[in-house]
């Protein structure tokens, strides 16, 4: 059984005079007595969440957990991790973008020093030709007139070096940018994508589909989730292999994100389990799709390619859920889906179910 947040008001009450320590070591009793209390495994992330949890810092970590308790859900693993991911592992994602942020930065800035130089000494070129166009206009000889176009040549000469010097650095400086805009865009793609299938990670998913509730809850529009399940997958790779096992979760997702698009999002949820999201998508509209998703990947066969062998078909189970505007989160609502994804298969598999 899970034990919520003292009511009464332990983390509500008005603060009292402290130690920053005597608070923290406070708040770490709270929360170690929290987990024991609901049979938590005390580890560093649990540990994390729940310190958090009781010093009562983030709203939307407490109205998630109390929303959970409140619908009487397990506090699984899976739970823990994706409010861990949610709301301590974002703080560090956000310092390793800072942290880009300044290196461009620091870019930017030698660009800007290059311009700058050169934009001092053009002033200083300018204020000499001055200076020489008013000797000139003057009544000199030829000889002198000589010697000042000489000293215009040499400034000219010098500008120019200084010129094809600001082109080699501004040249230089630009490469810099492109290479630090490349690697910040394989940065993301490679932390936002599954290394197999190329759909989005777990982590991903959860930022995307909180973005998709929040829009859901303003503008009160129906958002429906599937969870899909490869039927027998464990067979399948203890009689063919690893490497074809990777082959159909590859078939899975491509075929996924050939009939998915716009602004539904497919993700890898862990084994062989994917998990999409259809935004502005009514209950009766996502059974359609998830059908169409369950006959598709039906249709499929894998073939040994020297030999035209095939291995069988793979089929899918899905479950359906819509989004519930007062009370749900998204685990309470991944919690229905993955429900009706157990009747699929309690029902004989390759089926979808709704809530």
């Amino acid at each position: 059984m899970f034990i919520g947040r003292n009511k009464s008001g332990d983390n509500n009450a008005a603060p009292t005079e402290m130690s920053d320590t005597g608070q923290e070591t406070k708040f770490a009793k709270q929360a170690i007595g929290l987990m024991q209390k609901s049979g938590i495994t005390p580890n560093p992330e649990n540990y994390a969440l729940w310190y958090h949890y009781v010093a009562a810092q983030n709203k939307e970590l407490i109205r998630e957990i109390d929303a959970i308790v409140n619908n009487s859900l397990e506090f699984t693993r899976d739970t823990s991790l994706y409010l861990y991911n949610k709301y301590i592992v974002a703080d560090a994602t956000q310092k390793a973008f800072e942290d880009s942020s300044l290196t461009a930065q620091k870019v930017l800035m030698d660009v800007l020093k290059v311009v700058n130089e050169f934009s001092d000494e053009t002033k200083h070129y300018n204020k000499d030709v001055d200076t020489y166009l008013e000797k000139v206009s003057q009544d000199f000889g030829e000889s002198s007139v000589k010697d000042i176009l000489k000293q215009i040549i040499e400034a000219t000469v010098t500008l120019k070096q200084s010129s094809s010097s600001m082109t080699r650095k501004l040249e230089e400086s630009k490469e810099e940018i492109n290479d630090l805009k490349r690697n910040l865009q394989q940065v993301t793609n490679e932390s936002q994508r599954d290394f197999l299938t190329g759909v989005f990670n777990r982590k991903t998913f959860e930022r995307l589909v909180d973005d998709q509730i929040k829009q859901a809850q303003e503008k009160k529009t129906a958002l429906c989730l599937l969870m899909i399940d490869i039927d027998h997958f464990k067979k399948f790779n203890d009689r063919f292999g690893h490497l074809l096992g990777d082959e159909v979760l590859k078939t899975v997702a491509r075929t996924l994100m050939d009939i998915l698009k716009g602004r539904d999002v497919v993700a890898r949820f862990g084994g062989e389990e994917f998990i999409v999201t259809l935004p502005e998508t009514p209950v009766e509209g996502a059974m359609k799709v998830a059908e169409m998703v369950r006959t598709s990947i039906a249709s499929k066969q894998l073939k040994r390619k020297n030999t035209g062998e095939t291995y069988g078909t793979i089929t899918v189970s899905v479950g359906v859920a819509h989004f519930r505007h007062e009370t749900d989160t998204l685990p309470t609502l991944i919690k229905r889906a993955d429900d009706a994804l157990y009747q699929s298969k309690h029902n004989g598999r390759n089926k979808v179910t709704s809530e």
